[in-house]
């Protein structure tokens, strides 16, 4: 593996610095106001830039050589079980994770003129650089207990985003059922990392394809099934739909972003990885279909009665993440 593969672990650490340093300057009072604005906006942008661009040149490598995989350090050792700091670097994640830091960069610059002289401007961008590390690390994590991170880490940033305007009832309890709704689904997500490491003996995405041929169906099902259950709560699919539109009281750059593009996506990732678990479990595979075309049709029907363009869109990306759940269950992951 080239030597510039070796650094794509800086893609998710350059957002989670920038969010560190525009905290601290929170906490310190030196970049508040309309003057801190300028400095705030400037270290977002060069760090998430930065992983968009350090991004780019993995991808064109791994496309000229072979996938990788960067093992950086032991992390968490329980007798023989063990997780490590590792970030897979296969085409799969290398071309999402490009397009999440992509989609990232053009928010962040959209939000600097968008958020001009708002109270919470730079709380606004320390949450945005949280999310943007949370997701890269979600997609490039090359095992279930560091992707469990981002997961949380999103599903953080999402909750203070919601509820951006924290003075305005309505704002605090949309938060409030969404950051509820998707605590079930961390549940099953945690779950699936100790069924995953009981019987699996590991969590790392490449041994679980490898070693869950051997595995009896019962078990690969209730591994797979726990999976799935946070896949549908964050991608706000039947029956945790109802959720996401509680979500538009976050200011629209952070809706379009987390709901409209990466976040809502995050479970389609999830259940594409798990695709060699899925297979032995027909079972499972023709809940993914019917939950899916559930999902399709209620964001439909919801979509044509509302009477604003941010629900509309909103309801009609539960459609169509809908329609990703039913390929997944119908083997349509290439």
């Amino acid at each position: 593996m080239s030597e510039l593969n070796d650094l794509a672990w800086l893609a998710p650490l350059l957002p989670l610095l920038a969010a560190a340093w525009i905290g601290i300057g929170i906490v310190a009072r030196v970049n508040l106001g309309e003057a801190g604005e300028k400095q705030t906006s400037l270290v977002m942008s060069i760090a998430s830039g930065g992983a968009l661009l350090l991004l780019l040149l993995d991808l064109l490598a791994v496309i000229n050589g072979p996938p990788g995989k960067i093992h950086l350090l032991g992390w968490l050792q329980v007798d023989e079980y063990s997780i490590d700091l590792a970030f897979i670097l296969d085409g799969f994640a290398l071309a999402v994770a490009t397009l999440v830091a992509l989609i990232a960069f053009l928010s962040i610059r959209f939000s600097i003129n968008y958020l001009h002289r708002e109270a919470g401007f730079q709380r606004f961008f320390m949450l945005l650089g949280l999310f943007n590390s949370a997701m890269l690390l979600i997609v490039m994590a090359a095992n279930t207990g560091l992707m469990f991170i981002g997961w949380e880490l999103a599903g953080v940033s999402s909750y203070l985003l919601i509820g951006y305007a924290y003075n305005r009832d309505t704002a605090s309890k949309n938060a409030n059922r969404a950051f509820v709704t998707n605590r079930i689904g961390d549940a099953g997500f945690i779950l699936g990392i100790f069924f995953s490491v009981t019987w699996l003996g590991s969590s790392d995405w490449q041994s679980m394809a490898q070693t869950a041929s051997y595995l009896q169906t019962t078990h690969v099902a209730v591994i797979a099934g726990s999976f799935v259950i946070a896949a549908l709560a964050k991608s706000a699919q039947v029956p945790f739909a109802g959720w996401i539109a509680r979500a538009l009281e976050g200011p629209t750059p952070s809706s379009a972003v987390f709901y409209g593009a990466l976040m809502v996506h995050a479970g389609v990732y999830l259940v594409i990885r798990l695709e060699p678990l899925l297979t032995q479990v027909p079972i499972l595979m023709l809940m993914l279909v019917l939950i899916g075309l559930l999902s399709t049709l209620y964001g439909w029907v919801c979509a044509l009665v509302q009477t604003d363009v941010k629900s509309s869109l909103m309801f009609s990306t539960t459609a169509q993440v809908g329609l990703m759940f039913l390929a997944c269950g119908l083997g349509w992951v290439e």
